[in-house]
């Protein structure tokens, strides 16, 4: 177990030097925070139900409990750390898909901090 520690410590190391990879490294970090935050802050303003499955018919059909709500920072950091392990094991050679994973991260974290935001403001 530690030669698969030691490789995945030394790998992030390379990884993480180059300025995409911690770049994006830093903002999913960031928006999980700040989507977390956000949570917890408004949390007490939130009514019974608000609306999340937008994939839904309009209505009733749409709307959810709030900690549910929960689910859209902790799904971003899962893809995260899924994409962070595929990284280290399989794309380390391969720059440009480490790149890719870590950008698609990225671009789910934003959205998913952005819709978090724009449905706790419009429900509070």
């Amino acid at each position: 177990m530690n030669i698969f520690r030691g490789h995945a410590q030394t790998v992030w190391r390379t990884l993480s030097v180059n300025w995409v990879v911690g770049l994006s490294h830093k903002f999913v970090l960031i928006c999980f925070v700040l989507s977390l935050g956000i949570l917890l802050w408004r949390w007490r303003l939130l009514p019974p139900m608000v609306p999340l499955w937008y994939s839904r018919p309009w209505g009733a059909d749409q709307m959810t409990e709030p900690y549910w709500l929960f689910l859209l920072p902790m799904a971003s950091m899962f893809l995260y750390i899924v994409n962070v392990v595929v990284s280290i094991y399989f794309t380390a050679e391969y720059l440009i898909f480490t790149q890719m994973l870590f950008l698609s991260s990225l671009i789910v974290s934003l959205l998913s901090f952005i819709t978090l935001v724009k449905i706790v403001f419009l429900v509070t």
